[in-house]
């Protein structure tokens, strides 16, 4: 399947990332969010991303999740911090190490000390993983 490719000049860097998300790479940001419009990312992988069967690795794909979900979640914290309680994902299709993996992310719920959000990988108009979780908001 060829797609055309995808401009990424509108994303930014995000700040080091710290930890092993420093291990993983740089996740890039889009800037523009309209409200209720959902966050979005992009992610350039490599070679160091696949598995032995030459397809983004899984565990790759949940750290983007993680990453894409968890930021939306801690915007919507605010002031505070919100930590991962569960990572529900669902993997649809193999990626490559060919072009970007964008990721999107929406709060769906948020109560006094729970962030519910859901989201999604996609690279090439495919459609690779699905995801939804729970962040729990430090100190509520």
């Amino acid at each position: 399947m060829t797609s055309s490719p995808i401009d990424l000049s509108a994303y930014t860097p995000m700040s080091a990332m710290a930890g092993f998300n420093a291990y993983v790479g740089t996740m890039l940001r889009h800037p523009g969010k309209a409200a209720g419009e959902a966050a979005r990312f992009a992610f350039v992988p490599g070679p160091q991303h696949l598995n032995g069967g030459g397809a983004l690795h899984g565990g790759f794909l949940m750290t983007l999740a993680d990453n894409v979900l968890g930021i939306t979640a801690n915007e919507a914290a605010g002031d505070r911090f919100a930590s991962t309680v569960t990572l529900n994902t669902d993997f649809l299709a193999g990626g490559t190490a060919d072009g970007p993996v964008l990721g999107t992310a929406e709060v769906t719920r948020k109560t006094r000390s729970l962030i519910f959000v859901a989201g999604e990988l996609v690279q090439g108009g495919r459609l690779l993983m699905t995801a939804s979780g729970i962040w729990k908001i430090i100190g509520a």
